[in-house]
């Protein structure tokens, strides 16, 4: 069959293309995209930094995202014709039809709308760095970072019992649309008295729990300074460059250091166990999610969805596969 894909030929230019698509094979599933999504990654990507390795043209694009099963190979056993599914790999998810390997795939709940459950897999990372942060009753909590993840972590730390949660981010809008979503205090990390602000709500003694969530050098570096004596830094972004920080904290005070990643867990098993009950905090509406869609834009529009987000202000910024 013939698809709508897209294609990077280059930094910063988009191309949709028709590409053949393969029948599936028999350990592989054939899904219609109900909806796609930029995530952080994808925006690096169209931006030119890249992994070691990888080169343009890339031709394969797109993880977020999810739809219908439209056939499945005779030996897939988790999926059927018709039933609603995430991707949870680099899937190809920018095209109108993808195929993926079975375990690349998770059943979106019946409790789930199909547009958030098309976000399952950066929900379900965020919400797993929730989870493994070890916030607990009464801790103060920073974000560094107040994009997509950084919302929802703001939101997830005061579901856990955090009693104060700073956002910090240096673009005021960002700052405005957390306090509104309950943050306590935000800052300008580019304001000269924003640590010692934070100094003054800890009672010099620094924050319990540091999210790192914007992904810069100076995020890390501020990160490791507003971090009490045996705190925990939570890393969660991909820092695809290299940076200088500096770490003798780290080691003079015992900081606990986490890397909070899903997708990284050895097997898909693991994942297949931990996403279910990731996903529950969505669908219970413990996290609101619908302020932080930026907008949507059609598949044939994707370079205008680049371009927006890649814009300082944007969130997230949804994919229609229809025209």
């Amino acid at each position: 069959m013939i698809i709508k894909t897209i294609c990077l030929p280059e930094a910063k230019k988009v191309e949709v293309v028709s590409k053949e698509l393969a029948q599936p094979d028999e350990g592989q599933v054939l899904v219609k995209t109900f909806q796609s999504s930029i995530c952080g990654t994808d925006k690096n990507l169209y931006s030119g930094i890249l992994p070691p390795g990888n080169t343009f043209p890339i031709t394969l694009l797109g993880h977020e995202g999810g739809g219908v099963v439209m056939e499945a190979g005779k030996k897939v056993r988790k999926y059927k014709v018709g039933d609603r599914v995430m991707s949870c790999k680099n899937n190809g998810t920018f095209a109108d039809y993808f195929i993926a390997q079975e375990e690349n795939l998770h059943l979106i709940p019946a409790e789930m709308d199909m547009d958030l459950g098309c976000l399952g897999e950066p929900l379900a990372c965020i919400m797993y760095s929730i989870f493994n942060s070890g916030v607990q009753l009464g801790d103060t909590v920073a974000v560094m970072g107040l994009g997509f993840a950084g919302q929802i972590m703001a939101q997830g730390a005061k579901r856990k019992g955090a009693l104060t949660v700073v956002g910090i981010d240096p673009l005021a809008g960002k700052r405005v649309l957390a306090n509104n979503l309950g943050a306590d205090y935000v800052f300008d990390p580019k304001d000269p008295d924003a640590e010692q602000a934070l100094r003054n709500i800890t009672g010099d003694r620094g924050v319990d729990v540091v999210f790192e969530a914007a992904g810069t050098e100076d995020s890390m570096n501020m990160a490791t300074r507003i971090l009490k004596k045996n705190g925990i830094l939570v890393l969660y972004s991909w820092v695809m460059e290299p940076i200088r920080l500096g770490i003798s904290r780290w080691h003079d005070d015992a900081i606990d250091i986490r890397t909070t990643c899903v997708m990284h867990l050895n097997t898909p098993f693991e994942r297949f166990a931990w996403f279910d009950r990731l996903l529950s905090p969505y669908w219970k509406g413990l996290i609101q999610i619908r302020p932080l869609l930026t907008a949507t834009v059609s598949l044939p529009d994707i370079a205008k969805g680049f371009e927006l987000a890649c814009q300082p202000d944007a969130i997230k910024i949804l994919i229609n596969p229809r025209d």
